[in-house]
């Protein structure tokens, strides 16, 4: 099995609609790493395991009073991080089936997503994206000044997880 931790080339970014205009942000700090069998230059999902969690508070979109209003709204002094673990991953060589438990504002939810991954040299690339009702995790839509959000998010994640070493055990695929 190879470990692979997540780089700072990883992101994720959030999109959601309002009222006005798109919203979009990205996390571009975050933590975890995938442990996975590569064979012959190949993923073989038997096994897999991995996390990523970022912290709430690392959301920027670009909009100083938005950022402050999402981070107030999804308390993230109270709920600081977002984590998804997974628990199974299926298929290959190049798409996966990843079911996983995505912790959010709290709550955790199990979700199963198609994701693409592959190994360049000792390089792991992982895309995948989730949409979902924050409702769902206890966070209810709200209003900057006049500007309605919309309660349903996408989630991009593009990750670049660089090589470790063999491992028998650990977290990964994320």
């Amino acid at each position: 099995m190879a470990t692979f931790t997540w780089t700072n080339e990883s992101t994720v970014e959030l999109h959601a609609n309002s009222s006005v205009h798109p919203i979009n942000g990205e996390i571009h700090d975050v933590r975890g790493e995938a442990t996975v069998e590569v064979t012959d230059g190949a993923l073989d999902p038997s096994g897999a395991t991995g996390y990523i969690e970022a912290d709430v508070e690392h959301l920027k979109s670009g909009k100083k009073l938005e950022d402050m209003a999402l981070r107030k709204q999804v308390e993230a002094k109270k709920y600081p991080t977002v984590r998804y673990e997974v628990r199974s991953v299926e298929g290959g060589p190049d798409r996966f089936k990843v079911t996983g438990a995505f912790t959010f504002h709290g709550v955790t939810q199990e979700f199963t997503e198609d994701v693409a991954a592959r190994v360049d040299g000792g390089t792991l690339h992982v895309e995948t994206e989730h949409t979902f009702d924050i409702t769902q995790f206890g966070v209810q839509p709200f209003k900057i000044l006049n500007m309605k959000i919309y309660p349903e998010v996408r989630l991009v994640l593009r990750l670049v997880g660089k090589e470790v070493g063999a491992s028998s055990s650990g977290y990964g695929w994320g």
